[in-house]
């Protein structure tokens, strides 16, 4: 795997299919406003972003040790995790998955950590704003007595590294936002044009 070309590719596929801007300011998961907007399932749940995703995502998961399992909070994390999962089996990592409901289910086991949480863990994420989401995954573990290794996104909009490393937390991400800087300039030009 050529890192640098397929980090290339997922950027363009991105750019392409992911990344919009809106006049209209747009709230986000904790509740800040902005302009740009990252739709990363239009990539993950795709053939090529998913394969592309995948082999990214296990490189920098793997940087952290010999993991057993990813995950994080639903939705987001679920298709990423997904990915590196079935990546890491023609690899011989073998890497289980598992996901964090935001509510426990009110019947069944009414479990609020789904699937195979095997310990050393690495939470995943699509896009990480302040890592609220993150952290709210790791509570859930942390309640369950499990660590984890540290957590990595596709993108890091800016503050999830801030906030992570505040909590101790190690954290990567594939991608910053201000890798996405001219292509966001862009979309505003066309947006602008499109609007007047």
């Amino acid at each position: 795997m050529d890192y640098d070309y397929e980090r290339l590719k997922l950027k363009e596929l991105i750019i392409r299919n992911a990344l919009s801007y809106s006049k209209k300011p747009i709230t986000l998961s904790n509740g800040q406003k902005s302009h740009h907007y990252y739709d990363i399932k239009k990539v993950v749940l795709e053939p090529l972003g998913a394969k592309l995703i995948s082999q990214l995502m296990l490189e920098e998961v793997k940087k952290f040790g010999k993991v057993k399992s990813v995950g994080g909070l639903e939705v987001g994390a679920i298709p990423v995790a997904t990915a590196i999962s079935l990546w890491s089996h023609e690899t011989g990592d073998n890497i289980s998955v598992f996901y964090v409901r935001k509510k426990p289910k009110e019947h069944g086991l009414k479990l609020r950590v789904e699937g195979n949480s095997k310990e050393p863990i690495v939470i995943v994420d699509d896009v990480v704003t302040k890592g609220a989401s993150v952290l709210e995954a790791i509570d859930a573990l942390v309640a369950e007595g499990k660590q984890m290794l540290g957590v990595v996104s596709i993108i890091d909009r800016g503050a999830g590294e801030t906030t992570l490393k505040e909590n101790g937390i190690k954290f990567s991400s594939l991608f910053k936002d201000k890798d996405f800087a001219r292509a966001i300039k862009k979309k505003k030009k066309e947006e602008l044009k499109i609007k007047s």
